[in-house]
């Protein structure tokens, strides 16, 4: 029976879960356990702590299918049988518990009896130097068949230092058909022959500034196995484009096109399951970071259509073919089905009138080698068009050949090169290092306890002080103490400060050594609260008076007004939120917030116009719940229960299996199905009852990207400021105006009817000024008299009393009508 992709996904799974090893959901491809990662490019990215041993609870074993997406293969999608932008990776992870026996027998278990791929078909390759994954490996497949390789392709590092270790991967042998047919041809060739389907990445070292490997007291095992590829073999399919992963999009791009290109339907088929995913998790295009990778994507697939004769939007379309084939296991895809398939369509529109940019740009580009005589355009100039514009290399070769001119190809080719080379150099920047400076603090004081939803003071104890900024890395330096005046990040065993996370600000408040601390001794106030490691929470202090010392009873407390105005503003977002989802439609989702006291500002994904009245409405909405005093119930759950409940995920924020929901509903969690205003799941502080919130007042909103808004509003005390301060300058006018305020609206109008017309009468004596300075130049030169110029007789001959004190013009006009004749006198 053949496997399909979904039974492949499915027993992989209950494989190892059956073997001790917990089942991890997928993490976005937006990382959230690592912020300075661009994407998730492999399943370990998520259990990055858990490695380090910096995660809270902390696990033995674990196994996911993760989804991932790399670029810096891009330009082979589709031109070989193996290389995709997404895919799933399967993978089975093992923090200090089995290593190389356990993790080779499972490997060999699971390919050859579970989903029963043939051992004849299977090679294996190791690092050279590792005798003991050879001698593992022999009790499985003969010796020939495991082959030595050098540390460029089985030996994993981390960075130039810190953890690494040697790999071990199993090769699936497709088939002469499907080889270079050089001699050379074997295990390790790049060729499509041996295709790499599992890597065993075995973490036993760790190499010093010197080279120096040290073995690690605690061994990890890190392996992942391509779904796709997985599919293909077990399918005995020779590309990973026939298995039934990729044939549903196949065949709907294959209607599409004209004549339906091999390669061009490979691209679409890869990129298509890319923008989707990129979207579902929050990515939205952009000129920069991930946006940038989204964009790319989408032109590129573009492309490939408008090559085939497609002239308009229809890569939306082929969307719904992604979500219908993969929404069981990735729900996130039906919740935002709508958001996909619009920010889609949005930007394949702007890129079609891009393509016209292209053409211009190119044709001015050919006009300018010409007028130097030039035969070739430049490589680089090319790649830009390729590259920005997302023009196809060979759109410009064609075009260029009709103009008698040729396209530097090399010079093209390094440029794009480079481009790759930055792109690998970006994907390899995963900031662990930056991470692993705070292990040994973290490993040193344990987790810090957050309190701060129960309690805004309590009394605990200094477990470290660094004179440093948390964020200044390379000077992490531990202090017994710092001094009045000095400023440092202090460690706390316990603390009432919330951190910032999920958009909301960190708490500021005193630590002392008094409840009171107009009495301290030592007094030290809290500047920020951050936490780079998950239960490692740094207070950011500056000391006025005493000192603060390690191991020292401190009182912490926060800023009980500045938290109050937070939570305010945390729940008013909420509610904006929900008014927002129920006036817009499902599509709106937040798509990134900040919560301070001073104000909250909201971005949230929605491409058509955003009217006024669409804003009055949901704020008039949002205040309608503050006025109602809704309660605001808070409860830790699963998180399959929460999701069955209807609770709101967001983009890029991390969720472990227990969540904290916020509910704000009339009859709280008993009847929630009567009535639920809102539910999210959220780690934030917030209000008891929306009545405390007071009023919430709009300030702004705008558009800061294709398919995003952006609404920034105060609430509570900060409202009623703001309002004031209209108020304030509305008075203002208004006396300025000699008006009430309520006249001022048609006091302005008048004013503006009047400059109309003012601004009218200045047009036609302009025009009348160059009548006459042309025809009667002479006419200027007043000595008495009648002017010898004039052919009517109806110009005076000399300025009335009256002119002289009030004419504007300056030419002494005096004909009858003229507007410029103030005495109205023919003369």
């Amino acid at each position: 029976m053949t496997l399909t992709t979904e039974a492949l996904r499915r027993q992989f799974l209950s494989f190892f879960g059956g073997r001790d090893h917990t089942v991890v959901p997928s993490d976005s491809l937006a990382p959230s356990a690592d912020p300075t990662l661009l994407l998730t490019s492999a399943g370990m990215v998520q259990f990055k702590q858990q490695f380090l041993g910096t995660a809270s609870p902390a696990l033995k074993r674990a196994a996911s299918c993760q989804k991932c997406l790399r670029t810096s293969d891009i330009e082979q999608v589709g031109r070989t049988n193996r290389h995709l932008t997404f895919f799933e990776m399967l993978g089975n992870f093992s923090f200090g518990d089995y290593f190389k026996t356990e993790a080779i027998a499972w490997a060999w278990e699971f390919l050859t009896k579970e989903i029963a791929l043939s051992p004849k078909r299977l090679w294996i390759s190791i690092f050279r130097e590792d005798e003991e994954a050879r001698a593992l490996w022999q009790q499985w497949v003969k010796p020939e068949r495991i082959v030595r390789l050098s540390a460029d392709t089985n030996f994993w590092t981390m960075g130039p230092t810190g953890p690494c270790g040697p790999c071990s991967e199993i090769l699936y042998d497709t088939g002469e058909a499907f080889g270079c047919q050089r001699p050379t041809c074997g295990p390790g060739c790049d060729c499509d022959r041996y295709l790499e389907i599992w890597n065993l990445v075995f973490t036993q070292f760790d190499r010093d500034s010197s080279g120096t490997l040290h073995p690690l007291p605690r061994k990890n095992i890190d392996t992942g196995m391509g779904l796709e590829r997985l599919a293909a073999v077990a399918q005995g399919k020779g590309s990973l484009f026939d298995a039934d992963t990729f044939q549903p999009l196949i065949q709907w791009f294959t209607d599409k096109l004209k004549p339906p290109h091999p390669v061009a339907l490979r691209i679409l088929a890869d990129h298509t399951r890319a923008i989707a995913f990129l979207i579902g998790d929050g990515v939205l295009p952009s000129n920069e970071g991930r946006g940038y990778v989204l964009r790319r994507l989408l032109r590129r697939a573009l492309r490939q259509g408008t090559l085939g004769g497609v002239k308009e939007p229809f890569l939306y379309r082929a969307i719904e073919v992604v979500i219908t084939q993969m929404q069981e296991v990735y729900p996130e895809l039906t919740h935002r089905r709508a958001t996909i398939a619009s920010v889609t369509k949005t930007e394949e529109e702007k890129f079609l009138e891009t393509l016209e940019t292209g053409f211009r740009l190119l044709g001015e580009l050919i006009e300018q080698l010409r007028a130097r005589q030039a035969t070739a355009i430049p490589g680089d100039q090319a790649f830009r068009l390729y590259d920005t514009y997302g023009f196809p290399i060979e759109l410009t070769e064609e075009i260029a050949k009709e103009a008698g001119m040729q396209v530097d190809l090399t010079g093209f080719q390094q440029a794009k090169t480079q481009a790759v080379e930055t792109a690998k150099a970006a994907w390899a920047g995963s900031g662990a290092q930056d991470i692993t400076r705070y292990t040994a603090l973290r490993s040193k004081l344990g987790e810090s306890r957050f309190r701060g939803y129960e309690t805004l003071s309590l009394e605990t104890t200094v477990m470290a002080v660094v004179k440093a900024h948390p964020t200044d890395i390379q000077h992490l330096q531990e202090v017994p103490r710092l001094e009045a005046g000095e400023s440092g990040s202090v460690f706390l065993k316990e603390t009432p400060c919330y951190a910032e996370g999920g958009g909301q600000v960190g708490d500021t408040g005193t630590l002392a050594d008094h409840p009171d601390p107009r009495q301290a001794s030592f007094l030290a106030e809290v500047l920020d609260t951050q936490q780079p490691l998950e239960g490692l929470i740094v207070h950011r202090v500056t000391v006025r008076r005493g000192t603060i010392r390690v191991g020292q009873r401190v009182v912490a407390m926060v800023d009980r007004a500045r938290r109050q105005a937070i939570r305010r503003h945390h729940t008013a977002t909420h509610l904006l939120h929900a008014a927002l989802r129920r006036h817009l439609g499902p599509h709106v989702t937040q798509a990134g917030s900040l919560v301070a006291p001073d104000r909250l500002r909201f971005d949230f994904t929605h491409t058509g116009p955003l009217r006024e009245e669409d804003v009055a409405q949901a704020e008039q909405e949002v205040n309608a719940y503050v006025l109602r005093n809704l309660p605001v119930s808070i409860r830790q759950t699963d998180r399959a229960t929460a999701q069955q409940l209807g609770a709101l995920a967001f983009f890029g924020e991390r969720y472990g299996e227990t969540v904290r929901c916020v509910l704000i509903a009339p009859q709280g969690w008993e009847h929630l199905e009567e009535e639920k205003v809102s539910l999210e799941l959220c780690g934030g502080t917030h209000v008891q009852a929306t009545g405390e919130i007071g009023f919430v007042k709009i300030m702004s909103v705008g558009s800061i990207g294709s398919g995003l808004r952006r609404i920034e509003a105060v609430a509570g005390e900060e409202a009623l400021r703001y309002v004031r301060g209209l108020e304030t300058l509305l008075q203002g006018l208004a006396a300025k105006l000699k008006v009430t305020p309520q006249e001022l609206a048609d006091r302005v109008d008048r004013l503006l009817q009047r400059a109309e017309e003012f601004a009218s009468q200045v047009k036609t004596f302009q025009a009348h000024h160059q009548r006459t300075t042309r025809g009667y130049g002479r006419e200027t030169a007043w000595g008495g008299g009648r002017s010898t110029e004039s052919p009517t007789g109806l110009w005076g001959g000399g300025p009335c009393d009256q002119y002289r004190k009030n004419c504007l013009c300056g030419l002494g006009h005096h004909r009858l009508g003229c507007p410029w004749n103030p005495c109205g006198s023919p003369r």
